[in-house]
């Protein structure tokens, strides 16, 4: 690797980690406030802005670009992939956490990331886990991040149904790298892994019950 690619590898690490923790600490300051009415508030205008484009509504310009590090801010007449993955990332967690206490029920959690927490729901709705292979399947060959994201609308209603969290600072890191035609195959393979080994640790499992209940030899 040439030193000026490994610097751009480097930067762009740094700012898919900016992205995520950016992410983490907004979704974070909501669940410490203590003014449930306010975080109510928040989340409802947030959801309003789902499937719009990054700041044509300004009630939610504080949620986008308060506290943001320089380098993820735009420079042009358009939002810059980094507000997109921000901003999609945080409308989708108002989504998710509709209808529930955000102490008590926090839709957000740390490491299950996108495949991990699909795979979770076709375990808990085996009834259903043909529909919801489908449906991951159509979300993972998307064209682009406005039909990624109207797909992942109808997943996350059924996350929220089942009441399984995501961790929205990988969400906003994936949705940052699937704007890049390199990096989305990468994107897809990765949900790919981690939802079959959620699959097959259902498998797994009832392996090892079973072991667990045959009379000894």
């Amino acid at each position: 690797m040439s030193p000026q690619n490994k610097g751009e590898n480097m930067a762009s690490t740094d700012k898919i980690h900016q992205i995520a923790r950016f992410v983490h600490g907004k979704i974070l300051s909501l669940q410490k406030n203590p003014n449930d009415s306010a975080v109510r508030a928040s989340l409802a205008k947030m959801r309003r802005g789902i499937g719009e484009k990054p700041g044509d509504q300004a009630e939610l310009w504080e949620m986008l670009f308060e506290g943001i590090p320089e380098e993820l801010e735009g420079c042009g007449e358009e939002p810059s992939t980094s507000e997109w993955a921000v901003y999609t990332a945080l409308t989708l967690f108002s989504l998710h956490q509709q209808g529930k206490d955000i102490h008590q029920d926090f839709m957000f959690q740390e490491n299950i990331n996108l495949g991990m927490g699909i795979g979770r729901l076709a375990r808990k709705i085996p009834d259903s886990k043909t529909a919801v292979i489908r449906r991951f399947n159509t979300m993972a060959t998307s064209m682009d991040l406005v039909e990624l994201s109207w797909h992942l609308r109808g997943i996350i209603q059924l996350l929220k149904r089942e009441s399984i969290p995501l961790d929205y600072g990988n969400l906003a890191k994936d949705l940052y790298l699937y704007q890049s035609l390199q990096n989305a195959p990468k994107v897809r393979l990765n949900w790919g892994r981690n939802f079959y080994r959620e699959l097959n640790r259902e498998k797994q499992e009832a392996a090892q019950a079973q072991a667990e209940n045959q009379p000894p030899a």
